[in-house]
């Protein structure tokens, strides 16, 4: 069997970042979203979402009952680095690589989900992961946020140089 570790939102402005566990033969996952409070700007800095990942992952790997000689591919995301050092330490053998299929597919559905969810109305999806596809997600988001700066602020992911810059210009 092969497990696969993923995470969707990254690069949003919006909302936490959803992680996803999935057994690629089987479609068995386990998926949850790091919240925005870790991607304040104090949390941010203490990179504290880098724990948050983890232990979603940890919960998954409980949930699905995953064994040591399953294959694991993680991945390359900075986000997973120690959920990465957890699987060494613990004795898995993992990959790093891309991860696609079903992984992917269904960790970006669930993302668009959640942010459907925060009130964001028809938030364009990531299929291909084009760098196109992942500019207009960034632009659309942005703009749903300028559209009302100070009512979605707490939506964002204010420890971004590039939101602390954003919400300080829109304060001044």
């Amino acid at each position: 069997m092969t497990i696969q570790i993923d995470d969707q939102g990254w690069g949003t402005p919006v909302g936490g970042v959803g992680i996803i566990v999935l057994r690629k033969e089987t479609g068995e996952m386990h998926y949850d979203i790091i919240s925005i409070e870790d991607f304040r700007v104090d949390t941010f800095k203490k990179k504290i979402y880098l724990v948050s990942a983890r232990n979603i992952v940890e919960q998954g790997f409980v949930k699905l009952r995953i064994q040591k000689d399953e294959g694991i591919e993680i991945c390359s995301g900075c986000i997973h680095d120690k959920t990465a050092e957890w699987l060494k330490n613990e004795g898995y053998k993992f990959t790093v690589t891309k991860i696609n299929g079903l992984a992917q597919q269904k960790g970006e559905e669930l993302f668009i989900e959640y942010l459907r969810g925060l009130g964001v109305p028809n938030p364009p999806g990531i299929i291909n992961e084009t760098v196109d596809e992942y500019k207009a997600q960034f632009f659309y988001l942005m703009d749903w946020v300028r559209e009302d700066p100070n009512g979605r602020k707490h939506l964002c992911k204010t420890g971004w140089k590039y939101l602390i810059k954003f919400f300080k210009r829109k304060n001044n």
